[in-house]
């Protein structure tokens, strides 16, 4: 078997950044396999790390990216919209960001109404089977 390199994104709601990883992954690994619709191995991460820091966000508001895309300027670890939150998950993804060079999911807190708070997970693994 060849473990081929796969990237994965996913939205899910827990307590914790741990707990909602957990049941996302518990549930993706009990679905049927696909022949045809390759799917991360989840259970090949380490554990997650939430992303707290908003440096490149920063930057665009200053102006420092593209212009056709204005993030909002949200404090340092607080909920991201989802648009600012796919656009830092990317440039995370892009400079090969330690949340997922080391083998961990990245999460990013969403802002996001429900009964408990709703991340943005990110990262490398494998191939499931």
């Amino acid at each position: 078997m060849y473990l081929f390199p796969m990237l994965f994104r996913f939205t899910a709601s827990g307590s914790t950044p741990e707990s909602a990883f957990d049941t996302f992954g518990a549930e993706h690994a009990s679905q049927p396999l696909d022949p045809f619709s390759a799917r991360a191995d989840l259970k090949k991460m380490k554990g997650v790390v939430v992303v707290r820091d908003r440096a490149p966000l920063h930057a665009v508001a200053v102006g420092h990216f593209n212009d056709s895309y204005r993030a909002s300027t949200p404090a340092d670890g607080g909920p991201l919209n989802e648009d600012d939150a796919e656009w830092l998950a990317d440039r995370l993804i892009e400079e090969n960001h330690e949340s997922v060079a080391s083998g961990t999911a990245g999460a990013l807190l969403l802002d996001m109404p429900g009964d408990e708070p709703t991340w943005l997970f990110f990262g490398w693994t494998v191939q499931g089977e």
